[in-house]
């Protein structure tokens, strides 16, 4: 009976805290409150409007307040994203603001660009991104944006839980590379920095891939760093590109050569993240790739949008590169090519089982942090599938533990590294056996035991 009503006070209190006629406002109180006042309605992702914003801590000791009611920041701010501000379906929009100088919003590296995410699609839609930064960072991607749940206030109406988010752009504490001068003509300068996005909205930016003499269909390359672009980075960008395609689908065999042009560690990587995530759309949609000045490889991320995380659609038995109906993309093509997979298996020896484990320690403290506000969210915009966040964090859970039982079937729970170099091998006729005592195969990837000896198998 004690839990019990425990459970049930703690009910009351949410919703007395929702309540607008209660307290006049109907934020939950148990995150920052981002408080924004426009001079006009925001009603494009193109054209900003002037407001002011200041940042309520809640009474969260670890954030400090930016400006206040009497002395909020000044800044601009306009719609963004594609399907989700476009579409009837998501009346809860995400948006892009601009500070009319540097500010650090909840400790967060000091600049002018942050967003704030609606997550609005879907009913795990509040771990997708949490869960994707939280693994780069795990496993050191160079830059991962930094993000924070938060409730926003927008001309004094409640719009719900949002996540105050870094954006993607060159910076000294984002991607942190030489920025290129829009309309750069020097044959020496036009080599980078450069920051580019793989992607599936249409943009009149975009350098469409050509399909002849390739299997890929699909390959659209929107430029971000430079933006604007003369002949001479036109024409560079296509041709880096072009040749990527070309190297990646020669007809001769092995590839050769096009582990040249990609960094692989950082392939491998946002890979396997997506991977471990059933992040489908990983290398079609919103994904980010750049490269220094001077350095001939092109390298992959930061993670952006996951929006096709923890999806309950596609079979947990197939890699993301295989979805009916989709497009080709590169890595499908790169997963077949030995470089790529000794780079894969290197980083899922990194992440399993330790950093897998961490995620689900993540994901559970997380979703007890979000939930109050989240079901002040249900109450504002009337979805109650994503209000209780335990329901939604033990879906994800379910269909995050399904892949990783497939993953762990196909590369093998991965040999500790102080016995790595064992090259021994059993004769044929030897019983061989896993960990668990179960009987292995020597064509099966994982550490195994067989002579009294332990040997690491491959999948030949």
């Amino acid at each position: 009976m004690g839990m019990e009503k425990t459970k049930w006070c703690t009910l009351l209190v949410v919703l007395l805290l929702c309540s607008s006629a209660a307290w006049g406002q109907s934020f939950s109180g148990t995150l920052p409150v981002v408080f924004i006042h426009t001079e006009d309605t925001i009603a494009s992702k193109t054209e900003y409007v002037g407001g002011t914003c200041y940042i309520d801590p809640m009474g969260n000791d670890e954030f400090e307040p930016m400006g206040s009611a009497g002395e909020p920041v000044p800044m601009l701010i306009r719609g963004r994203g594609n399907w989700t501000w476009f579409s009837e379906q998501f009346p809860k929009k995400p948006y892009k603001m601009k500070f009319e100088t540097k500010q650090s919003p909840l400790g967060m590296a000091k600049n002018k660009h942050f967003a704030l995410l609606a997550h609005h699609d879907g009913v795990r839609a509040f771990f997708r991104n949490a869960a994707g930064f939280y693994l780069s960072r795990e496993l050191k991607m160079d830059y991962t944006p930094a993000e924070q749940p938060v409730e926003l206030v927008l001309n004094g109406s409640y719009e719900g839980l949002y996540f105050l988010t870094e954006t993607v752009r060159v910076g000294k504490h984002r991607v942190n590379i030489v920025e290129q001068e829009d309309g750069e003509t020097d044959a020496d300068l036009v080599t980078g920095g450069w920051l580019v996005e793989l992607d599936n909205a249409e943009d009149e930016r975009q350098l469409v891939m050509p399909v002849g003499g390739t299997d890929l269909s699909w390959l659209w390359v929107t430029p971000h760093s430079p933006e604007t672009l003369s002949t001479e980075q036109h024409d560079y960008l296509y041709h880096q590109f072009e040749e990527l395609l070309h190297r990646l689908y020669s007809a001769k065999k092995p590839v050769e050569g096009w582990e040249e042009m990609v960094d692989l560690s950082s392939l491998a990587r946002y890979y396997v993240i997506n991977e471990v995530l059933d992040h489908v759309e990983a290398f079609l949609g919103s994904c980010f790739m750049y490269k220094d000045w001077g350095e001939e490889a092109w390298k992959f991320g930061p993670l952006w949008d996951l929006g096709h995380a923890f999806n309950d659609w596609h079979p947990k038995n197939r890699f993301i590169y295989d979805v009916d109906g989709w497009p080709p993309c590169l890595i499908g093509q790169m997963m077949k090519l030995p470089q790529m997979q000794e780079a894969v298996e290197r980083v899922w020896a990194e992440f399993y089982p330790r950093k897998y484990e961490g995620l689900v320690a993540f994901m559970t403290s997380y979703a007890e942090r979000i939930s109050a506000a989240a079901r002040c969210n249900a109450e504002r915009w009337g979805v109650t599938n994503t209000a209780d966040t335990q329901v939604v964090l033990q879906n994800c859970l379910n269909l995050l533990g399904e892949k990783i039982d497939f993953l762990v079937s196909e590369w093998g729970n991965p040999i500790p590294i102080h016995v790595s170099s064992v090259t021994y091998r059993p004769k044929e006729e030897e019983r061989t056996y896993n960990l668990l005592g179960q009987p292995g195969r020597q064509d099966q990837r994982g550490i195994y035991i067989s002579g009294g000896r332990k040997w690491f198998g491959r999948r030949r």
